[in-house]
């Protein structure tokens, strides 16, 4: 289920910013996250994989990395 959850979430950045992020790679410190590029991103996550994020969810540590998305998606 992870995994399936890592590959959407890597594909917004393949389709919008034509690089694919490891699974580890700080998504705010290598430019890829910005406070309006994070809205976007939100959208996706919301609409490709069903799930809905309280507005304290949606933290820099929580978004940092794929991984950390992941996790907080399958809790």
């Amino acid at each position: 289920m992870q995994e399936k959850l890592k590959g959407q979430l890597r594909q917004f950045f393949i389709e919008n910013q034509d690089h694919t992020p490891a699974d580890d790679e700080n998504l705010f410190d290598s430019g890829l996250l910005d406070s309006f590029g994070i809205v976007e991103f939100l959208t996706y996550i919301e609409t490709e994989t069903g799930n809905e994020l309280d507005i304290e969810e949606i933290t820099e540590e929580n978004f940092s990395t794929i991984n950390s998305i992941a996790e907080l998606l399958v809790k």
